[in-house]
């Protein structure tokens, strides 16, 4: 169990983490828990989320209960506010924010053939191995196209204060320095740490929400299930990636202005053995030579058929009544052409306010697939699956990896954004999503012709295949199916074990797969963890 405490102060941050946790460790896993109880002793892994300065005494005094012969030793997680007296225990000291450092942040508009990123990113150092990860380098903003798309998938870190900024210039020793803040390729100051005390570890983020929207993730869930596995206590991590594979990827079209187009990218799939995807906007179903192509997809295996919104209105029409008419329209549309219910939606420009998802939960989907680091960084997800106060059963999948021929690079590899974006994905057992859009008359999106956007195709698939020794292709709808079963499967302690309980709600054809001290395990007949 993963107990989480956060204020009322701290509650928009708490809740985002809360759920980021329980995406992870499945939803009875981890649980808010009242100040008063974290003195009762009997609390093995704690999450504290940019709690107040005058808790760092009722931290301190919990690590140091922990080095009692008759206590239970313990894992500490703390994002944003580092306190003052555990920030003295740890031997940290503040430091000063470079000048100007809010401009630094904030990355130029990336030009067609070109990427952009901010002055300041995130640079993790040798020490990121101890968790199983690489020395990653990441901006604090980054875009493929104008100020919109980061292919590479993850938010951006602010300096505004919000929830989504760096909270304070610390320095913390060299021996626990897990990642930095660099300017202009000069260290400022600490990003991300790990301590290693003799009955306890500390993982500290220097932002409220931790890395929940980013493959960085990846360090919060090895410190979890697997860091000083033989010594201090582990949580099981539901592997995004199903039993018997190393990689899972799904794509799409979505249909802004023409369906019928998409026609030569399918056939290329199919020749390919990988399955296809289109997601509809319902206005061109209007007409009547977009409706054959639905059908044949309707019809076949391995692809699936998902709502782009009834008129593809920014921001769901911009309101809960309005994005309540553009689901429910669009999936009546889909359904009188296709004969078939439709149960996913995808958001339209990205744009996934509260409003619209809850609109679309009432209106009957499974979920909503969106994300994009311009606008609602809530749900840029690390993992897929339930959102923070929203109803069980509908989940999100964030998936900002756009190929399109503007982001194809003019200078060396054109796909070398898409290719490192799989190996972020990959090296972080992420479920790896991206989209393209048929061509229309009005707009071919960067695109010159239809054979460089399928060599384009092609050679990405191919890529993928040679990094993966076996990697999972899945439809939209399938890959949905299984991320909601995952999300509704619960890991529940007992007899001093740990049982998985499958969805009974949720249906899918693929086995879940568990990490758990060190180990990626299929689960037992019983569904017992040894």
């Amino acid at each position: 169990m993963i107990d989480v405490l956060f204020s009322h102060q701290s509650a928009e941050a708490g809740k985002i983490v809360l759920a980021a946790l329980r995406r992870s460790v499945s939803a009875i896993q981890a649980r808010h828990i009242a100040r008063c109880d974290v003195r009762a002793g009997s609390v093995a892994v704690l999450a504290a989320v940019d709690i107040p300065n005058e808790d760092g005494q009722l931290l301190v005094e919990w690590l140091r209960a922990k080095s009692d012969s008759n206590a239970a030793k313990g894992k500490l997680i703390v994002f944003g506010r580092l306190p003052d007296a555990l920030a003295k225990l740890l031997e940290c000291r503040p430091c000063a924010l470079p000048d100007n450092f809010g401009n630094a942040a904030r990355s130029a508009v990336a030009l067609s053939g070109h990427t952009a990123a901010s002055r300041a990113d995130v640079r993790y150092d040798a020490l990121s191995a101890r968790l199983g990860e690489g020395t990653w380098v990441r901006p604090f903003e980054r875009f493929d196209f104008t100020d919109e798309w980061n292919n590479l998938g993850f938010g951006a870190v602010r300096a505004d204060g919000s929830i989504w900024s760096v909270r304070d210039p610390i320095d913390v020793p060299n021996h626990a320095r897990l990642a930095s803040v660099y300017v202009d390729g000069e260290r400022r100051f600490s990003y991300a740490a790990l301590w290693d005390l003799e009955s306890a570890s500390v993982l500290w983020f220097n932002r409220p929400v931790g890395p929940c929207d980013s493959f960085e993730w990846r360090t919060v869930e090895n410190f979890l299930s697997g860091h000083r596995g033989g010594e201090l206590p582990c949580q099981p991590i539901l592997s995004e990636i199903p039993w018997g594979f190393d990689a899972a990827v799904t794509s799409r079209l979505d249909c802004d202005e023409d369906v019928e187009s998409a026609r030569p990218l399918w056939e290329t799939y199919r020749s390919l053995g990988v399955p296809f995807s289109l997601a509809v906007h319902t206005s061109n179903l209007r007409e009547s030579v977009h409706h054959a192509l639905l059908q044949e997809l309707a019809a076949a295996p391995h692809a699936a058929i998902l709502s782009h919104t009834a008129t593809h209105a920014p921001n769901w029409g911009g309101s809960y009544e309005a994005a309540f008419e553009e689901g429910r329209e669009s999936a009546r549309a889909i359904e009188a052409v296709t004969a078939k219910p439709v149960r996913y939606a995808v958001s339209p420009f990205h744009q996934s306010p509260r409003y619209a998802l809850e609109a679309l939960a009432d209106a009957g989907y499974a979920g909503c697939i969106g994300g994009i680091i311009r606008n609602d960084p809530e749900f840029l997800l690390a993992r897929a699956g339930a959102l923070a106060e929203m109803q069980d059963g509908f989940i999100g999948h964030s998936q900002q990896c756009m190929l399109h021929g503007d982001c194809m690079l003019a200078d060396g590899d054109p796909l070398s954004v898409f290719k490192q974006a799989f190996d972020f994905a990959y090296e972080t057992n992420t479920f790896f999503g991206y989209l393209d859009h048929p061509f229309s008359p009005r707009y071919q999106y960067g695109w010159r012709t239809e054979e460089q956007r399928i060599r384009a195709h092609e050679e990405l698939i191919a890529y993928i295949r040679r990094r993966a020794s076996r990697p999972l292709f899945l439809d939209e709808v399938s890959a949905m199916d299984f991320l909601r079963a995952k999300s509704l499967s619960c890991v529940v302690e007992a007899d001093g074990s740990y049982l998985l309980q499958p969805s009974r709600q949720a249906a899918t054809d693929l086995s879940l797969a568990v990490e758990y001290r060190g180990e990626r395990i299929k689960m037992t007949s019983d569904g017992r963890l040894k």
